[in-house]
């Protein structure tokens, strides 16, 4: 017994090779009979709606013996058609086609088949059968072959191939959608879940009618995060960080006219979405992560805006504010002071606020505070604004561009400033600003340019900072 049982599990390998082996050389040739489905498809449709079109005739010049020709071209059609049947059986088992769309497709190949064959049975002894059934017959069969043929289309080239092309009218009377991208368009970045709301929807019109909670090709279920996770028979198709090691990637990137390209029937992938795909991949294939904490290069920052409308560079801070407009009282008191006040727009009440009377004193500084939600910009130019009035205007919460170039501040009045969380821009052209300001400048962390020329800021200090710094810009001019 010890023996017989190592000798069946010896074999056993052999044999499984064996299985497989045999398995696989029967799928091949399964596959290579199934090619043949595009050829032989023609020929019952040539056979068949010439045998109609020659009845036709016949009757129209009213002869009195019916040509022989028609049953026998009945009789090649049916023969043909169940030719074109049986190869076109064996290439949907190939598991390239949508099943939804592949099973109406055989099942009206079978009934032309049928009809053919009853068909020819018909016109072989027409006397003995009226015109109206033969009629019936001919009407019936080229009813059949041109929805079959209208199928298959659907099947190789996507549902709107025949009608992709045609007037607008008979689009929408054929019930074709607005719509020929999976994609849509979104508002706001911040809501944005990179999975659900830009990589499924591609998954869903292009992969899930194959691989879905029903139908599972190679075991594959795309329907669901947990199954694409999951991925099939054999193994994970995703790899992440990784794409051209994900064989989801893979597939969709191989050339159209191999056999392991998807999806195999319909429209392919567009470029945007592949590179919607491999991106998604890259950053770790997240199903819960929204848009903003993904990295984006120039590429994909393009693609978005082109497909979705997102514009996902940074905006201004005065952008994202929403304020209620300041009291007329307020916006007398300042102007009386000696301050130019503009509104940023008829929608947006946040403040360009400028300096233009003499001489400027702490307390009209101060008169500022009453405004501090509502400035945004602030020109002091030209003015005598001392360093330690500049401790004022920390207050100022929204304030996003300062200007004091041509005034007498010095190294000293940057470390006020230090507080302004949403300060862009600051402007120290013409000041008393040395190297030494760069360490109160590199505090503020939402600054994006400051100009500095005509100071004693150096070009070596400042190459250094902009080194440390990528998204930072200090403009230096001749000293």
């Amino acid at each position: 017994m010890g023996l017989g049982k190592n000798l069946s599990d010896k074999i056993k390998p052999y044999l499984n090779e064996r299985t497989n082996l045999d398995t696989m050389i029967a799928l091949d040739f399964s596959t290579f009979m199934g090619r043949f489905h595009p050829i032989l498809v023609h020929l019952p449709i040539g056979f068949l709606v010439l045998a109609i079109l020659l009845e036709w005739y016949e009757h129209f010049k009213k002869t009195t013996s019916k040509s022989k020709l028609i049953p026998f071209a009945w009789l090649l059609g049916a023969i043909s058609a169940a030719a074109a049947a049986s190869s076109g059986w064996l290439l949907g088992e190939t598991g390239l086609y949508t099943e939804e769309g592949l099973f109406t497709h055989r099942w009206l190949g079978i009934a032309v088949v049928i009809v053919a064959f009853i068909g020819w049975w018909l016109k072989k002894s027409p006397d003995n059968y009226s015109n109206k059934l033969q009629n019936g017959f001919n009407i019936l069969l080229l009813g059949m072959l041109l929805f079959e043929g209208h199928k298959g289309g659907n099947l190789t080239h996507g549902e709107d191939y025949l009608i992709e092309y045609a007037p607008n009218a008979i689009q929408k009377l054929a019930g074709a959608s607005d719509t020929k991208d999976s994609l849509y368009a979104f508002k706001s970045i911040d809501s944005v879940n990179v999975y659900a709301h830009l990589i499924a929807p591609i998954f869903e019109a292009k992969c899930v009618a194959c691989h879905n909670s029903e139908v599972q090709r190679g075991g594959l279920n795309m329907a669901l995060p947990d199954g694409l996770a999951m991925g099939g028979e054999n193994g994970p198709i995703l790899a992440k960080g990784n794409p051209t090691e994900s064989t989801l990637f893979n597939r969709i990137t191989l050339p159209q006219r191999n056999i392991k390209f998807m999806p195999p029937s319909g429209e392919a992938m567009t470029y945007d979405e592949i590179k919607l795909v491999e991106w998604w991949i890259q950053e770790g294939a997240s199903f819960n992560d929204s848009l903003p904490g993904f990295q984006l290069n120039d590429a994909m920052k393009s693609v978005l805006l082109r497909k979705y409308g997102l514009d996902t560079k940074p905006k201004p801070w005065y952008e994202m504010v929403s304020l209620e407009p300041l009291e007329e009282g307020i916006l007398k008191a300042l102007e009386e002071a000696g301050f130019v006040i503009k509104e940023l727009g008829d929608t947006n009440h946040l403040l360009d606020v400028k300096f233009s009377g003499q001489p400027l004193t702490r307390e009209k500084l101060v008169l500022l505070e009453k405004a501090a939600s509502h400035i945004t910009w602030l020109s002091m130019a030209g003015s005598d604004v001392k360093d330690e009035w500049l401790s004022s205007l920390g207050i100022l919460k929204n304030l996003t561009r300062l200007q004091l170039e041509k005034t007498e501040i010095t190294d000293a009045g940057i470390g006020h400033l230090t507080g302004l969380k949403h300060l862009e821009a600051l402007n120290l052209y013409g000041t008393k600003v040395t190297d030494a300001c760069l360490q109160d400048i590199q505090k503020l962390k939402t600054l994006r340019r400051v100009y500095v020329w005509g100071t004693k800021v150096t070009p070596e200090a400042a190459k250094k900072l902009q080194e440390e710094y990528r998204d930072f810009e200090l403009v230096l001019g001749a000293n």
